[in-house]
């Protein structure tokens, strides 16, 4: 069964004070972890960390997503040896079809070990040595991440170099950093969806007026605030207006009994509510 989603491209954009609150690096990776974790479920296609006037860690949470995202077996020669990463064995796994060990599969991660001088490759794609590539496509750099098709196992593995959005599996997300909320808000295409607790309750009549407005988009971007201030206050700070920036303003946990919702938290909430819509 295909894991894709069809047309709708989802985006989640979280803050780059997300780990404001956790001094401890172990606990730090373990929140990213868990956004990494959540956006596997629910077949994320972006991950946009949005700077605000707080802490900036957007580098580390960028670095310790694209770890989780990357499959193991290409961890080593994507990754060098740095703090961010210390503590990446917390880091839950995503289990997701890009991450197989089967060498079964049709499609599969790679990274470009070497480069001839007739433009032949050779790629790492997880077997015992690396794959050598003949007339690709397009020239190819050492080092470069790539998506390939297996298309010939015998006599000899043969590769095709194929674009992520082609592959018929959610195949993990990308993730990149905007220098504002307003400017990660604008720069969303299609459905805006924006999270407050003084929001519209998220409930079913919402998620089905949610519904018919997706399927006339065919992207949805879905905005997180930060542990200490939310949406409006965020973009109150850069001089703009939440609802200036947002086709939904909603809570997905209305009525809270604790005194506050985490964002890992919000984000596994609110997601698994709209995955029914979308």
């Amino acid at each position: 069964m295909s894991l894709n989603r069809g047309r709708t491209l989802v985006s989640l954009l979280i803050p780059a004070s997300f780990t404001e609150e956790s001094p401890d690096p172990r606990i730090k990776t373990y929140k990213v972890g868990q956004i990494a974790r959540a956006a596997a479920i629910f077949r994320i296609d972006d991950i946009i960390i949005y700077r605000t006037r707080g802490l900036d860690d957007s580098r580390f949470i960028s670095t310790v997503l694209r770890y989780a995202e990357t499959p193991q077996y290409l961890r080593k020669a994507a990754f060098p040896v740095q703090d961010a990463l210390r503590y990446a064995g917390v880091i839950p796994p995503l289990r997701i079809p890009s991450h197989t060990v089967s060498d079964e599969s049709e499609y599969r991660e790679g990274i470009v070990t070497s480069v001839g001088p007739d433009r032949s490759a050779w790629v790492d794609v997880g077997y015992d040595s690396p794959i050598p590539f003949e007339n690709p496509p397009r020239a190819l750099h050492k080092g470069e991440r790539i998506s390939v098709r297996i298309c010939s196992r015998r006599p000899k593995t043969k590769l095709e170099l194929v674009n992520k959005k082609d592959i018929p599996l959610y195949w993990g997300y990308e993730v990149r950093t905007a220098k504002s909320l307003h400017d990660a808000l604008t720069e969303a295409d299609g459905l805006r969806i924006a999270t407050s607790v003084r929001g519209r309750a998220l409930d079913l009549a919402l998620l089905s007026e949610i519904g018919e407005m997706v399927k006339q988009r065919d992207k949805v971007s879905v905005a997180f605030g930060s542990p200490s201030k939310g949406l409006d206050a965020l973009l109150l700070d850069e001089g703009h207006k939440l609802e200036d920036h947002s086709s939904y303003v909603v809570n997905a946990v209305p009525g809270q009994g604790a005194a506050t919702v985490r964002t890992e938290e919000a984000v596994f909430i609110t997601l698994g509510l709209l995955n029914l819509v979308w």
